[in-house]
Parts: structure tokens; C-alpha cells; sequence
């Protein structure tokens, strides 16, 4: 019996289980350059910074814009004392993939120096990826409660640029130096 595609899906046609594979192997490919290692040990580092330039400018500014009970408030609605260690756990992981996602995506790929190169990707994975803080914040516990501020406005997006740069000038240049040894 053919399949929609006209092949009998033996092996070794150019089927959909070949197709599959050539669009996964595509997606792939760029992570088969990132050594892992080097890029998470520069995703934490990076993210322990960005999480110190976080609370110091809460602390400057008297803000309500907190990361870390963003992240772990939803997994813990009823304990917000334990906000932010449960975020943090999610913060690193997140400072992981983010590291990967450098390595694979901006490395190579971004002109400049290690650290701009950085500083660059970061600006614009925050810029993407900020507009999700208006769906996460709407019906978040910490933001309906008070602890948090809410996170769709320009001030918070403004005060959430310096940890993003503080990350960004630190996994570009930790990322190249880990990855020659």
C-alpha cells in the first residue's frame, strides 16, 4: 500500500521517515560544533552574574522586577518564601541553554569580539523573548499578590537590560576561553 507521499515507506526510499531525518539532521547541525561542555560551564557562570546584577539593581532601584520569583513563584504558588531558590534552579538551567543557544547560534556567526558578540545576542533574545513577560505576568501569583511588579511595561523592561548585558559580556569570551582547552 503506497503512503500519501506515493512511496511504499521501505527503507531506503526517499520516504517520510528519510525526510524526517534530513529536517532533523538540518536542525542538528549546529550543535554538533558547540562543545557542551564549555558552554554550559559558561551559561552558569554567566547566569550566577546576571542573577548578582539583577539584585543589586533591585536594591539601587527599590524595584519589584525579580527574575527569579518570575521563574519560581508558578512552581511553588503557595510558598513565595521559596520563590526564589526554586527560580534560581530554573534560572541555571535556563543560563544553560541560553549558553548552547550562544554557542550554536552567535559564536561564529556575529561580528566583533567574543564579548560584543555576547552582549549582542543577549539584547536580542531579551527583545524577542520579552513581549512573553505580558502572557506570564497577567495571571502570575507573585505579580497578583505584590511581590512582583508587573513585567509589561518599559521601566521593567529597561531594568532587565543591564543583567542581560552582564551575561552577555561574560558567556562570549568564557565560552571561546573553555572551548580551546
Amino acid at each position: 500500500m503506497a503512503l500519501p507521499d506515493g512511496s511504499d515507506g521501505a527503507a531506503g526510499t526517499d520516504g517520510p521517515d528519510e525526510k524526517g531525518e534530513m529536517a532533523m539532521n538540518n536542525v542538528l547541525a549546529p550543535l554538533r560544533r558547540v562543545d557542551l561542555r564549555a558552554a554550559g560551564i559558561a551559561g552558569v557562570v554567566s547566569v550566577v552574574a546576571y542573577a548578582a546584577t539583577m539584585d543589586l539593581d533591585r536594591k539601587l532601584t527599590g524595584s519589584k522586577i525579580d527574575d527569579l520569583v518570575l521563574l519560581g513563584r508558578p512552581l511553588v504558588p503557595r510558598r513565595p518564601d521559596l520563590a526564589r531558590r526554586v527560580g534560581m534552579a530554573v534560572h541555571l538551567a535556563n543560563g544553560v541553554a541560553i549558553g548552547v543557544a550562544y554557542a550554536a547560534l552567535a559564536h561564529e556567526h556575529l561580528p566583533g569580539p567574543s564579548w560584543a558578540r555576547g552582549m549582542l545576542f543577549l539584547t536580542a533574545e531579551n527583545t524577542v523573548l520579552y513581549p512573553l513577560t505580558a502572557l506570564m505576568t497577567a495571571r502570575h501569583p507573585a505579580v497578583r499578590d505584590g511581590q512582583l511588579d508587573p513585567y509589561w511595561t518599559w521601566p521593567a523592561y529597561l531594568e532587565s537590560t543591564p543583567p542581560h548585558l552582564v551575561y552577555g559580556a561574560l558567556v562570549g569570551p568564557l565560552y571561546e576561553r573553555l572551548r580551546r582547552r
